[in-house]
């Protein structure tokens, strides 16, 4: 499926090249047709060949905008309508810098009503117009609803955007409607991006999965994964929390964040931040609290404080509007959080400098964000270190245990290092000197390891997973402290002692396993009872290898 948006100001022509396209009419209020406008979004679709076509009618009056804009959520292109009788208007030009600033550069332009005698608008003043955007993929269509032939409208729709590449979202669906069917119950419809799987969905911050009924898209119920953009229908059952519109559907579980860092599309110098500004992100609209632009590493972002925090996934799309100015920024989010330190901590640093250096603001850098050799750096989950900056981070906290530990691990790390909590527990696991327990800091007192010691105790153990029995009693205490200290064996329970051999084990099963499972898939996938899976699995949340999530055993693995 291609999903495409129309565009174009009011009465311009959008909804009737849409009913000439598809034999549909999108305007189905009682308001909508006394007025002949459309004010919500419109839904409907043609097939040709093999393809089809969803296509989402937006409103081309400017009291509607928020509504067009959420049209044009995760869609594949654009109809672009311009009245040949009119010419190019306000409404045309802000729904053009929209679509170039959100990054949809598939624009097939429709020259409409060219039956009227009173044509003031022709293909050459268009071409003229779009002459300095480079970047966007175009082409004209002269138009009339009279005199046009659907069949040769509907192939050049084909064959333009059979051949265009689509610059899309991460997998997200933002929710556009809301609606109750009877016997079926509430039912959420939006565009969904390319690769969204609906064998578990998240909605906003919730922390469990969408309970869903029945995903159908067009008419035709789906099961998984979509290859492509698609118009999607959702029937739900019972949920504590149901999505609302503006809602977003996620692969993944989400935060809601207050501050956004975005990567400008256009250039940035031309937009002012002074006004009131409104900022767009899939269907949700909200009034910016504040936005100022920064330079990271000689280059430019914005800066985005909302009044209220909402969930966004990493590299979305966005559209900044000044409404005082009628001017638009869009660009895609490279790194949200609500750490206020952090914030204060790079406005701060770029008012002394006008430029701020990305490694002294962030301890962990934002995977979108690095630009230098990877190599050269240590992954910690979505983020990186360099690792010669890691084994500086570990000194800096050996030589302040005291003051950490006053504060409490937890509090500081967010304070002064700008680290969360799941970010911590996985640079607890590449600390070599120190760890942390109960949000204190703890040195390590490396031992020398007994290699004899150590391959006696490995044979007795064995190699499978339900290990023997052995009784550590009957060898030197701080030989085998040495062997626990430095990783080569675990404690699992009092009776049952693995080596790192075994750890690796469980970790490669938790590995095959789907990132969220039950103690049952996990039973099934190692072949134990539940006299040792129940006790690896609570090993394995204290390791940070996986977190138990609900009260059933449910679990998710930690990246």
């Amino acid at each position: 499926m291609t999903v495409l948006a129309t565009a174009g100001h009011v009465d311009h022509g959008k909804s009737t090249l849409v009913n000439f396209l598809t034999g549909q009419e999108t305007d189905r209020l009682k308001e909508e047709k006394q007025r002949g406008l459309t004010i919500n979004l419109g839904y409907t679709y043609f097939d040709y060949k093999e393809k089809r076509f969803s296509i989402v009618d937006v409103p081309g009056h400017s009291d509607y905008f928020k509504n067009t804009i959420s049209g044009f959520s995760n869609v594949d292109g654009v109809l672009f309508c311009v009245d040949s009788t009119q010419g190019w208007s306000q409404q045309s030009e802000e729904h053009f810098l929209s679509l170039i600033n959100l990054g949809i550069n598939n624009l097939l332009f429709f020259l409409t009503k060219t039956d009227k005698k009173d044509i003031v608008y022709v293909k050459n003043e268009l071409i003229n117009k779009l002459i300095d955007f480079k970047e966007i993929n175009y082409s004209l269509i002269e138009f009339s609803s009279i005199n046009s032939d659907k069949k040769s409208v509907q192939k050049i729709i084909y064959e333009f955007f059979n051949k265009s590449e689509s610059n899309i979202n991460p997998p997200s669906l933002w929710v556009d409607r809301v609606f109750s069917i009877e016997g079926i119950g509430k039912v959420i419809t939006g565009t969904a991006s390319k690769n969204m799987s609906f064998d578990k969905v998240f909605v906003d911050d919730q922390q469990t999965q969408l309970d869903i009924r029945e995903v159908e898209s067009v008419g035709q119920k789906l099961n998984t994964l979509i290859t492509s953009s698609s118009r999607i229908a959702i029937s739900l059952k019972n949920n504590k929390s149901d999505p609302g519109k503006g809602s977003l559907l996620a692969n993944q579980l989400i935060e809601k964040t207050t501050y956004m860092l975005i990567r400008p599309n256009t250039d940035s110098a031309l937009f002012l931040e002074r006004g009131t500004l409104r900022i767009y992100v899939g269907t949700h609209t909200q009034i910016i609290k504040k936005c100022r632009t920064i330079k990271i590493d000689n280059k430019i972002f914005l800066l985005v404080q909302l009044e209220k925090s909402i969930p966004v996934l990493s590299l979305q799309k966005v559209l900044v509007h000044n409404l005082s100015k009628k001017m638009f920024i869009g660009g895609s989010v490279v790194h949200s959080t609500n750490n206020s330190y952090l914030i204060k901590k790079l406005i701060r640093d770029f008012r002394m400098k006008d430029n701020v250096n990305l490694e002294e603001i962030f301890t962990l850098i934002p995977e979108n964000l690095l630009t230098s050799n990877s190599e050269e750096f240590k992954r910690i989950g979505k983020f990186f270190i360099r690792k010669n900056n890691l084994k500086t981070l570990e000194e800096n906290i050996k030589s302040n245990i005291i003051e950490i530990n006053k504060y409490g691990v937890g509090s500081y790390f967010y304070k002064n290092f700008y680290i969360e909590e799941k970010e911590l527990k996985k640079l607890n696991v590449d600390f070599k000197s120190i760890k942390i327990q109960k949000d204190q800091i703890v040195e390590n007192k490396i031992l020398d390891i007994d290699s004899q010691l150590l391959a006696e105790l490995k044979s007795q153990l064995g190699n499978n997973l339900n290990v023997n029995e052995v009784d550590l009693r009957k060898y030197d205490t701080e030989a085998i402290k040495s062997l626990f200290m430095n990783g080569c064996l675990f404690r699992v329970t009092k009776n049952i002692v693995i080596s790192e051999d075994h750890k690796n084990q469980l970790t490669k099963i938790i590995n095959s396993l789907p990132d969220k499972f039950s103690v049952t898939d996990f039973k099934e996938q190692s072949s134990l009872t539940r006299k040792y899976a129940i006790p690896y699995l609570e090993f394995l949340d204290k390791e940070l290898v996986t977190q138990k999530i609900d009260s059933n055993g449910l679990r998710a693995k930690i990246n």
